[in-house]
């Protein structure tokens, strides 16, 4: 009797233990913008009826005027566009009626640039930049642009299981998306908007991310764990841009 009690519990261990073990992915990770590939996405301005712009970024769109009014994105926040002059224009982003993201435009020929800042949970804000060329169009900011210098922020992702098999994703601003691996959609969460979702799968070494915002696919990335387990990848497609790949790269801080 004693030596079954043994066995039993020296099972009960190794079936605790082994549930304990966190996945790889599990932890704080750092971005580190060296080793990463995030330019070479595009952006179009154009003109649209009854004085209206339109603005798409890989299938993110919507329309607006640069009266510093309110308008609608997709994601269920709003966008606010003004022109501080002929060469310089401000966007104010908002999701959930909170100040999410400003943009600074600058335009010099064919060369657009951007200073921006996301405002993050903690109330600090994090800049980054980014340098644009122009590939058609014109005059003044209407027109195709392409990046071709992103100055990354100095970001973290925090990965964190949920439920009996699942993910939670956060960064600085907040939590994003929480989700079992089942492929089913799930509400985004803070600063990704009121209209997005995301699904989540394994694949090895990682697993797979699918987001849609007002119910159409915008984004499929992949999360894979080196070997060693210090660093984690996302490879990002843009179902509407998907010859826009993206890599970011992450070293692992816990």
């Amino acid at each position: 009797m004693r030596a079954t009690s043994r066995v039993l519990l020296a099972a009960l261990f190794l079936v605790s233990t082994a549930l304990a073990a966190a996945p790889p992915y599990v932890g704080k990770w750092k971005v580190n913008p060296s080793k990463s590939q995030i330019s070479g996405d595009t952006v179009s301005i154009v003109s649209a009826p009854n004085g209206m712009m339109a603005f798409n970024s890989q299938g993110f769109a919507y329309t607006f005027k640069l009266d510093g009014k309110e308008y609608p994105m997709p994601n269920g926040g709003t966008t606010a566009w003004t022109a501080a002059s002929a060469t310089a224009w401000d966007v104010s982003n908002k999701v959930n009626g909170k100040l999410a993201s400003t943009y600074h435009l600058v335009l010099a020929g064919d060369v657009l640039t951007v200073a921006a800042k996301t405002m993050n949970a903690n109330g600090s804000t994090t800049d980054f930049s980014a340098t644009y060329k122009r590939q058609s169009g014109g005059p003044g900011f209407v027109g195709k642009w392409m990046s071709t210098d992103v100055k990354m922020p100095m970001t973290t992702l925090e990965v964190a299981t949920s439920g009996a098999d699942g993910v939670l994703l956060k960064n600085d601003t907040g939590p994003l998306c929480s989700g079992q691996f089942d492929s089913k959609e799930n509400p985004g969460m803070g600063m990704m908007g009121a209209k997005t979702t995301c699904a989540f799968k394994k694949v090895a070494n990682g697993f797979e991310m699918t987001s849609k915002t007002d119910g159409k696919e915008m984004y499929v990335e992949t999360y894979t764990v080196s070997a060693d387990g210090k660093t984690l990848t996302i490879n990002g497609t843009p179902t509407n841009a998907k010859t826009e790949t993206y890599k970011i790269v992450f070293d692992r801080q816990q």
